[in-house]
């Protein structure tokens, strides 16, 4: 029998609001293998470390990319991050929700290499991701 959608538990806050922790999500299997994984879709993966992650891809392979006052810069383009708006609101946020980096800094990349993503939390002030170790490998 071929599952096309498995079930998983969200583990945790680094998703926050869009998932919160115990929500159950429908993972596509099969979809992302046929059309490929496009900036800011939300997956679902396992990493180098046990567990499983959910989390937003931000960068794919051959992208530059700065944080710089709250603003995602991909090869030098302010991008919007709508999906944020909300988690900034509740939170009150009046310094930044993303502090500033680069993919270099983080890296030492200056290019997100073939092969790999960068992945991003949407509670990105508790949130194990790219910018830590390993993750998104």
């Amino acid at each position: 029998m071929t599952f096309i959608v498995s079930p998983t538990r969200v583990g945790g806050a680094s998703m926050m609001p869009t998932y919160e922790d115990g929500d159950f999500v429908l993972v596509n299997i099969i979809g992302k293998k046929i059309s490929g994984i496009e900036r800011f879709d939300v997956i679902v993966f396992k990493p180098p470390n046990d567990g499983i992650y959910i989390k937003r891809v931000i960068g794919l392979p051959g992208d530059h990319i700065a944080y710089e006052y709250d603003t995602l810069y991909i090869n030098d383009e302010a991008l919007e991050e709508p999906y944020l708006d909300l988690h900034k609101k509740q939170l009150l946020v009046t310094d930044t929700l993303t502090q500033d980096f680069t993919l270099q800094s983080l890296t030492d990349h200056s290019t997100i290499p073939e092969g790999y993503l960068f992945v991003l939390g949407d509670n990105r002030r508790n949130s194990i991701d790219s910018r830590y170790s390993s993750v998104g490998d």
